[in-house]
């Protein structure tokens, strides 16, 4: 024992293992990369006025974009009309 003191989760207390966010952040990765080469096949969008044909990747992507926006502005814009958000 060497009696370095080393604090919960720190690298070095380990003896010689791979760390957890290491792991974590390579299957993260390799997510990533399938979740593109899986979802790069072209698609067309209607926005009404017009069309758009674009990769599935980038419609998911704007969904998500689009989501997180409404989920951060909707409650604040809410709030200043004086009511409680719905839910």
């Amino acid at each position: 024992m060497s009696g370095k003191h080393h604090p919960p989760g720190d690298p070095a207390s380990k003896d010689g293992g791979i760390p957890w966010k290491i792991v974590l952040w390579v299957a993260l990765a390799v997510y990533a990369v399938l979740f593109l080469l899986m979802n790069s096949e072209k698609q067309e969008v209607s926005f009404v006025f017009f069309s758009v044909n674009t990769r599935l990747i980038w419609l998911i992507l704007l969904s998500m974009l689009l989501g997180a926006a409404l989920a951060r502005f909707l409650p604040h814009w809410w709030r200043s009309r004086g009511e409680k958000p719905p839910g």
